[in-house]
């Protein structure tokens, strides 16, 4: 069967059972002196759940679900950046059951990291990461996320192989892990049996692009995704450093001819001609063992020991050349690939959502429909705008010009207020939502499908 490479993001839909410190961290785990029931309990609170509404352009609503870790106990969360792309909505549920609106802090291009903002109360559970250099084939994992929609999922494995290039971008060092990593788990976090995170929960290898967790899940590294938080953090971007050259992994017959005995480092093919200060240090055919001190092996290696350097700075590199090793200079560049992304923040209060999510258009109370229902002026509510004839709501009695006060026990203030109760009824499962609304004839409860 073909191979496919899916990233773990869950769409809500009907589906078949089959380094930045942090201010507050989670309690010290030392090797395996918990049990792991005892570490799990530990940890959950630093996990969250992600839920997104994206919008078309007829502002029907995508839902999607995925994962996230508390990084910061201010209230910044990690996830992957395809979990919140094109979001309108973002909403953060924790272990405890709350749940906050965020926004996007920043997202790289390169790099499938996401760092998210929310608003606490109260101080967070930060995780503590770990160090992903110190990773072995064969150590024990935990990976906690929100595959399918369940919330709170615990699965376990081992590292199943390192520096895993799985094509998703040019820097790729993926760990591998048969831990099982669903839709849905994109961006929560993997960790070691000390409580430590040292990978993010990114994709998985499939036979179809339906299929689910095969036993071979990819998570960026811890390392990674602290340098890219940092990087996120402190330019709005990561600001990766480039050199405008192409290069290949030079073979056998290639090394033999350079008169190396083996392969080693990578082969200039091209250097931009426009920029006559890296022409005059590089040239086609060089061969580049080293960026700074880090050996290079293949052009991906290449890119990652440029890609850490600060751009406006001289990179040292050592090339053979003409049968020898000499070192040159070159400038540091901006990576074309790594433009701003600019955060899309969720919508501001729309004013109204449009069929076909529960047959209803909804939109700001005005003065003339709460006349029209006879509504006080102190009590909340919204207007239904329009409904659906087909729909459920249509069935129950709801009709345009009708206002909605409350989501079950909840006044409902807004037409944002409003879907944000009925996402949570959705996060929760519930398969049915109940309104009480008043229309002409007075105030009644009516229960809908929450899909």
């Amino acid at each position: 069967m073909k191979r496919r490479i899916s990233f773990a993001l869950g769409l809500l839909a009907s589906c078949a059972l089959i380094p930045l410190q942090p201010v507050s961290a989670a309690p010290l785990v030392q090797g395996t002196a918990l049990a792991i029931p005892d570490l799990v309990a530990s940890l959950m609170p630093s996990v969250v759940n992600i839920s997104v509404v994206h919008l078309d352009s007829m502002a029907t609503r995508r839902r999607s679900v995925g994962s996230g870790f508390i990084i910061d106990a201010s209230g910044l969360i990690l996830t992957n950046r395809h979990v919140i792309e094109n979001a309108a909505e973002i909403t953060v549920t924790f272990h405890d059951g709350r749940s906050l609106w965020a926004t996007l802090v920043a997202a790289a291009t390169v790099v499938d990291i996401a760092v998210l903002r929310v608003a606490p109360e109260r101080p967070l559970v930060a995780v503590r990461w770990g160090n992903s250099f110190s990773l072995r084939q064969g150590m024990p994992v935990i990976a906690i996320g929100n595959p399918l929609g369940y919330s709170g999922t615990v699965t376990s494995g081992i590292i199943s192989a390192l520096d895993r290039d799985i094509k998703a971008s040019l820097v790729d060092q993926f760990v591998q892990t048969d831990a099982s990593i669903n839709p849905g788990n994109s961006g929560g976090p993997l960790f070691n049996l000390d409580g430590e995170v040292i990978g993010v929960n990114t994709a998985i290898a499939t036979t179809s692009q339906t299929a689910g967790s095969v036993g071979i899940g990819f998570a960026i590294p811890s390392n990674d995704a602290q340098f890219v938080v940092n990087r996120l953090l402190q330019f709005d971007r990561v600001s990766l450093g480039w050199l405008p050259v192409r290069v290949q992994k030079p073979s056998r017959a290639i090394a033999s001819a350079l008169g190396l005995q083996a392969p080693r480092g990578v082969i200039v093919t091209h250097v931009d001609g426009t920029r006559t200060a890296l022409a005059s240090a590089l040239a086609p055919g060089d061969l580049i063992l080293d960026v700074d001190g880090e050996e290079v092996h293949d052009a991906r290696t290449f890119n990652r020991a440029v890609g850490v350097q600060i751009v406006g700075t001289e990179a040292r590199l050592t090339v053979w050349r003409d049968g020898r090793s000499l070192t040159v200079g070159a400038r540091i560049e901006d990576s074309p690939d790594d433009l701003r992304m600019k955060p899309a923040q969720p919508a501001s209060n729309p004013a109204r959502i449009d069929a076909p999510d529960l047959g209803m258009n909804l939109a700001t109370l005005d003065d003339a429909g709460r006349a029209r229902v006879g509504l006080e002026g102190s009590r909340l509510g919204i207007a239904v705008a329009a409904v659906d004839p087909t729909s459920k709501a249509a069935e129950q009695g709801v009709q345009a010009g009708d206002v909605i006060l409350r989501v079950g026990r909840d006044p409902v203030a807004s037409v944002r207020t409003f879907w944000y109760r009925v996402e949570q009824a959705r996060i929760a499962h519930q398969d049915r939502i109940m309104l009480l609304v008043k229309g002409a004839s007075g105030e009644q409860w009516v229960v809908v499908p929450s899909d």
